[in-house]
């Protein structure tokens, strides 16, 4: 194992976090949530698996955290059975079995996709326990233990306020990380960043199409930055929607949609129309029932007037419109033509065929890769895994929330903007049953228990207390 300088620095704020106030663990740990490309230690004797500092800095937080009484009750009211923090506890302990079991019960009798690429290339190999089945299950408990661990954290005012900033602040940082890649890739003086990009996956910093640079910000790829900057522009439009912040919100929402079509990612591009029909869905319900504000007619009414002036002054212009039609069959017309394309099209259709030669079961966390989210999860859960995994998921929006003060309903409506515009991009490209870290902590400031969850255990612990 070796310790590389950003994981020194992480275990420096760590340390920092466990004797400061609890908000400045909280901030560090969103921030460094950021950090896609980075790795804190290289295992080298796990085939070069990485721990990034995001992870790293998640035991800190799970240490400070529940050291304190009320966050650990505030853990366990987010694992009242029908809550989201159930569902998702049954499915991560569900999955944890299928990783260990599933390739071995299954042995060699289908075929799959390695997880890991070996010397830049994925092949078929028969069935069978690998080091995958380890780290994808790691990192599974690991989000499970971010959702839990914050949902705890979240359940004072305080709590969620301070969750609401610290989401906010990964908005901004976002954007700046896009600009020093920018910065640096104008300069040359793109080794400034090298510190944060030492993973031992390929980093595709400097890659060009159409003519200009591809914004990968901290991230390994263009598409993961588009990936990730899609929920975080969801989450500043949903919270100037609500009319919270309004000229900041709006600015960042802006940054965020300039970032997003210059990432040139597929992924991205997909994701944001989806979100935006199922945001124009939203704002058109509650326009016809009367629960509508400024800022929703300004999105109604702008934005198709916007797009339509922008498109016609595009062909009236010849080299924009070749231009962008170079991008738009490179992209999104042509996309599933190219090789990558046909390739990930084989990992789906691979996926199904290890549900099926499972019997339905699944092939185990970390044996299958795919290009789709459900396809991922059916492949490797099977259909009763994914059918936990499901009702975590339409928890998030579908269930009953607590009555909280005015500025706190909106950062949760925003947080869950955010993990359903992720989620129809994971559906697009998502490899993994892993929807990562930031998306379990904007889950869990989505969520709230219930009222009478929150009035059962804070009465059965203060029976315990005084007896």
């Amino acid at each position: 194992m070796t310790v590389e300088l950003i994981g020194a620095i992480a275990l420096v704020v760590g340390l920092i976090g466990l004797f400061a106030r609890p908000s400045f663990i909280v901030y560090a740990f969103f921030g460094s949530t950021l950090l896609g490309a980075a790795a804190a230690f290289i295992l080298t004797s796990l085939g070069g698996a990485t721990i990034q500092p995001a992870h790293l800095l998640l035991g800190f937080l799970a240490v400070k955290l529940l050291a304190d009484r009320d966050i650990r009750i505030g853990a366990l009211q987010a694992v009242y059975p029908g809550s989201p923090g159930f569902w998702l506890l049954v499915t991560v302990g569900y999955s944890t079995i299928t990783a260990y079991l599933m390739p071995r019960l299954f042995q060699g009798q289908t075929l799959a996709y390695a997880v890991r690429a070996q010397g830049g290339e994925n092949y078929l190999s028969p069935l069978g326990p690998t080091t995958s089945n380890l780290t994808q299950s790691i990192y599974f408990i690991g989000d499970c233990v971010c959702f839990l661990v914050l949902a705890g954290f979240g359940a004072s005012e305080a709590g969620r306020k301070c969750l609401g900033r610290a989401a906010l602040m990964c908005v901004i940082l976002n954007l700046a990380f896009g600009l020093l890649d920018l910065v640096t890739y104008a300069t040359n003086t793109g080794e400034l960043l090298s510190f944060i990009r030492n993973s031992t996956y390929s980093i595709m910093s400097d890659t060009e199409s159409a003519g200009f640079k591809r914004i990968v910000g901290s991230f390994v790829e263009a598409s993961s930055f588009g990936y990730w900057t899609l929920g975080y522009f969801a989450f500043s439009t949903s919270l100037w929607l609500h009319g919270i912040g309004a000229r900041l919100m709006l600015s960042l929402s802006i940054l965020s949609f300039l970032a997003l079509l210059f990432s040139t990612s597929t992924t991205a591009y997909v994701g944001l129309a989806g979100y935006l029909v199922v945001e124009f869905v939203i704002i058109t319900v509650n326009f016809i029932f009367g629960r509508i504000r400024r800022e929703m007619v300004i999105f109604m009414m702008c934005t198709p007037f916007v797009l339509v002036v922008v498109g016609i002054a595009i062909c009236l212009h010849d080299a924009s419109f070749a231009y962008f039609s170079e991008l738009l069959n490179t992209f999104v017309l042509n996309k599933m033509s190219t090789s990558s394309g046909i390739e990930r099209s084989r990992w789906n259709s691979q996926a199904i065929q290890n549900f099926i030669d499972t019997f339905g079961f699944g092939a185990g966390n970390g044996s299958v890769r795919a290009s789709s989210f459900p396809v991922a999860v059916i492949g490797s859960l099977g259909i009763l895994g994914a059918t936990n995994y499901a009702l975590f998921l339409l928890s998030i929006w579908f269930r009953k929330k607590n009555i909280v003060p005015s500025s706190v309903p909106a950062m949760q409506i925003a947080a869950r903007s955010a993990c359903l515009a992720w989620l129809i991009a994971a559906t697009t490209s998502g490899g993994f049953i892993d929807l990562g870290l930031p998306f379990f902590a904007f889950a869990a400031l989505g969520c709230l228990d219930s009222p009478r969850v929150r009035t059962q255990l804070s009465s059965t612990h203060a029976a315990v207390s005084y007896r």
